[in-house]
């Protein structure tokens, strides 16, 4: 099992962008009342057809040269599993590939969510030449963004100029504040903290 959920939407992100994909839009799910949560990237890149499909939930194949296997979509698969969820891969040639995992949220072996806070940042800052769509659902609401919009604000500024930065991490910090669910088996409102994974 891994650390938290946030190294899944960025493992996916980075299959994302190794298949080529300009646009990546990412979802996140979580209900404490019907005891799920929900990870969901879509992406416009190569895509696969099903044999590869097939393949690339095997966790000792890997498209990319300089990996010896690849444990990704595998890992979510098992965990999605062990969690009593469901997980789903659909993917055409040049038509891009989605992935969706559901975790029963409760459960014993269903990692936290993480920072993601962090990790959204992170993306925004060193993938600005891609359109990300985030956007994130729970009983307390929805919190969203489009890099793209960003970027027109920004007025060609990079994300990580000091003053873009800090406007993009008080914005992300407010917004999943008044929505994110709090973890599991607890009844505090504020946000989750994990360490978001190297």
């Amino acid at each position: 099992m891994v650390e938290d959920l946030c190294f899944h939407l960025l493992d996916l992100v980075q299959n994302s962008l190794a298949a080529g994909a300009r646009n990546i839009a990412l979802k996140v799910e979580e209900s404490a009342g019907l005891d799920f949560v929900t990870l969901e990237v879509t992406d416009d890149g190569r895509g696969m057809d099903r044999q590869t499909l097939v393949k690339v939930q095997d966790p000792f194949f890997t498209s990319k040269g300089f990996k010896k296997v690849g444990l990704g979509i595998p890992l979510l698969k098992a965990t999605t599993q062990a969690c009593r969820g469901n997980f789903r891969i659909s993917s055409r040639p040049g038509q891009g590939t989605r992935v969706r995992a559901r975790l029963q949220k409760s459960h014993l072996d269903c990692p936290p969510l993480g920072d993601l806070q962090e990790t959204l940042l992170s993306m925004l800052v060193s993938l600005e030449e891609v359109n990300i769509r985030f956007a994130y659902r729970s009983e307390r609401g929805e919190f969203s963004l489009a890099s793209e919009d960003i970027r027109l604000q920004a007025g060609g500024m990079h994300f990580s100029h000091p003053d873009i930065y800090r406007f993009l991490k008080s914005y992300i910090r407010e917004g999943l504040g008044r929505v994110l669910a709090p973890p599991a088996g607890s009844r505090a409102q504020g946000p989750a903290g994990c360490s978001r994974p190297e």
